[in-house]
């Protein structure tokens, strides 16, 4: 677990922003990918319709914290969904 990163990632206002959205089920309220209803993952379509950025945007603030460790990545059909890595989150929470 890089601390640093995970700090650097968390410490842009939009970025974090993200992160809490994904982090409290930001998948739920989403559109026809997810045939579960209790999937926690959401796709930058979901994030498109709750935060005034851009596609391009939020796809870039993703990848930091993906880098970062913080995110998980799967993808499906055409879409790639992220969830919060519960393992670096966990060790993370406990560090601070």
């Amino acid at each position: 677990m890089d601390v640093a990163a995970i700090h650097k990632a968390l410490g842009h206002p939009q970025r974090y922003a993200l992160f809490l959205d994904i982090l409290g089920g930001g998948g739920r309220e989403s559109f026809s990918i997810h045939p579960d209803s209790n999937d926690e993952a959401c796709c930058v379509v979901d994030l498109i319709a709750r935060h005034s950025l851009a596609q391009s945007t939020i796809s870039h603030h993703l990848r930091i914290l993906l880098s970062a460790g913080l995110l998980q990545q799967e993808g499906r059909s055409t879409f790639n969904l992220y969830r919060v890595n519960e393992t670096t989150w966990d060790s993370f929470r406990q560090h601070v």
